[in-house]
């Protein structure tokens, strides 16, 4: 008798500690029930799936060896969950993708602003191992023969499978960030093996006029950027007092991105591919290489994007390169600390020249992007360092924070746009944000952009064109068109076409349709945009 109580107890207190652990890896799945933006029944629904799925392995393992395995799982939980925390949707394969192909200092910095939640994190999973490894005996939860626990095996593998023909799985931790992580790598093969295929690609560019005076184009990709928060497209604050006073400076108030996360953004505003042919960035060169075919000198000044392997790819076929070392993450970077580079190429004796400039904008975190005597709009998160900070109880300090950013982007646009046109050339100016950026604006409050479940504001960007005095007397038409296109709907797949026919180069492959410069420009009827699972989807 005193046996049996022995082993009634030790069953009780085993079963209490298989409760505690299973609490603890399932945790993102019980966050996403309670923070999710699926409906109650659903998220009903999807908790039970990830409940069915999370036990199915015991019926074949033993306690501690589930446990370890699960322990993997408990893990990566915090990418999960912060994902769910700031887009109220599981992990994405772009927010996998960004995170393998991240400065590892600056994740490290952010994790060290998260006092409280680290140490929390760190005796969550001290807990959970010493548990599995102390507390947990090693023995099967069930008693089971080998031709029962082969139908186990039989069982889970089908349901799974059933799980992902139906995307339930999809949806439910770990198998969720399973699947994206696959994906994440298949990405990075597949951008491998196009390397081949693009070593031998031409586009097969020409300038088609026989202009001989000197001629420079410059191209500025922005970060993080809303159209809604720049005064020249209608926002009640003076965020662009600059830009405002510039002649020929052309505002498009319509134009939208095709992806809300940098890295997917970025093919598709370099290369043609888009939404619907996405893989074209893998194989095909980019419009920098256009231009080089076309006799132009070409040169690459960044603030960012050093480690981006497609960036890279682009850049090290350029005259020149130039990238900043330091990290997006260091105070005092700002964008003002590329004028010395594009300087020396503003100084060189060039007949053509395109430079591209990858600038950190409004990259979060926002109060880090900009000089103190640009701090106007206030209370802001300026001096403040710690991610913690982010709720919509604190709105108010996200929208001065980041419209300090814009005033400081409208000066920093303004004087690129000075410096070009003190040579007074045949040139023209082309900025584009590469994504927008969620701002608590909706009853979801999201913040920040990349996420599954998006709005209007990841994707409606500001699109800007400034042209000289001296390209309206030698392409009078195009300049003109640039004009007349400024309402037009427009979105990132109209960058390849426009910027080349803007500068007078043709290929075999030009499309007039699709650029801002020709009076044969045809409105995209439906927007596509490609989300952060790889999924196309209707745009806006």
């Amino acid at each position: 008798m005193e046996l049996y109580i022995k082993k009634t107890e030790k069953q009780k207190k085993d079963f209490v500690w298989i409760i505690v652990l299973s609490i603890i890896a399932l945790a993102p799945n019980i966050f996403l029930a309670l923070y999710g933006n699926e409906t109650i029944l659903k998220s009903l629904l999807l908790f039970g799936i990830s409940v069915i799925f999370y036990f199915l392995p015991a019926f074949f393992m033993k306690k501690r060896v589930f446990f370890i395995l699960q322990g993997a799982f408990v893990l990566l939980a915090p990418f999960e969950m912060a994902h769910i925390y700031l887009n109220q949707t599981p992990a994405t394969s772009a927010f996998l993708l960004s995170i393998i192909n991240t400065n590892h200092n600056e994740s490290f910095e952010m994790l060290l602003t998260l006092k409280t939640p680290l140490i929390i994190l760190l005796l969550v999973w001290t807990c959970y191992f010493y548990i599995t490894f102390v507390k947990i005996n090693n023995s099967c939860f069930f008693k089971l023969n080998i031709t029962k626990r082969l139908a186990a095996i039989f069982l889970f593998i089908g349901i799974i499978t059933a799980g992902y023909a139906t995307n339930y799985s999809r949806k439910v931790y770990p198998y969720d960030i399973l699947f994206r992580i696959n994906q994440a790598f298949t990405t990075k093969r597949e951008i491998a093996k196009g390397k081949g295929k693009i070593e031998y690609f031409k586009f097969n560019a020409i300038k088609k006029d026989a202009c001989n005076e000197k001629e420079i184009y410059v191209f500025v990709i922005g970060e993080t950027g809303r159209y809604y928060n720049y005064s020249i497209n209608g926002y009640e604050r003076n965020t662009s007092p600059l830009l405002a006073e510039i002649c020929n400076f052309i505002s498009y108030s319509d134009f939208y991105s095709e992806a809300n996360i940098t890295s997917s953004s970025l093919q598709l505003i370099l290369t043609r591919a888009s939404a619907h042919n996405f893989k074209q960035s893998y194989v095909e060169r980019s419009f920098v290489d256009a231009f080089r075919e076309a006799g132009f000198k070409t040169y690459w000044i960044a603030a960012q994007s050093a480690n981006n392997k497609f960036i890279r790819r682009i850049s090290k076929d350029t005259d020149k390169e130039y990238f900043s070392i330091r990290s997006d993450s260091d105070e005092n970077h700002y964008d003002e600390q590329l004028f010395p580079f594009l300087d020396s190429v503003l100084a060189k004796n060039n007949d053509k020249t395109l430079i591209i400039i990858h600038t950190l904008g409004s990259h979060f975190r926002y109060n880090y992007r900009y000089p103190a005597e640009f701090e106007v709009f206030k209370p802001s998160l300026k001096g403040v360092f710690d991610y913690d900070l982010i709720s919509s109880k604190n709105k108010s300090l996200f929208v001065n924070t980041y419209d300090n950013s814009i005033l400081y982007i409208d000066y920093f646009l303004s004087e690129t746009i000075r410096k070009i046109d003190s040579l007074q050339q045949i040139s023209a100016f082309m900025y584009v944000a590469d994504h927008g950026e969620n701002l608590f604006d909706t009853e979801q409050k999201i913040v920040f952009h990349g996420g599954s479940h998006y709005t209007k504001y990841d994707f409606h960007v500001p699109f800007f064109v400034w042209i000289s005095d001296k390209y309206i007397v030698q392409y009078p038409r195009k300049a003109e068109c640039i004009r007349n296109n400024r309402h037009r709907k427009l979105s990132a797949s109209n960058i390849f076409y426009s910027i080349l026919d803007i500068a007078g180069i043709g290929f075999p492959g030009q499309m007039l349709s699709k650029s801002i410069a020709s009076e044969s420009l045809q409105e995209d009827s439906v927007r596509y945009i490609i989300n952060t699972n790889m999924e196309v989807k209707k745009g806006f």
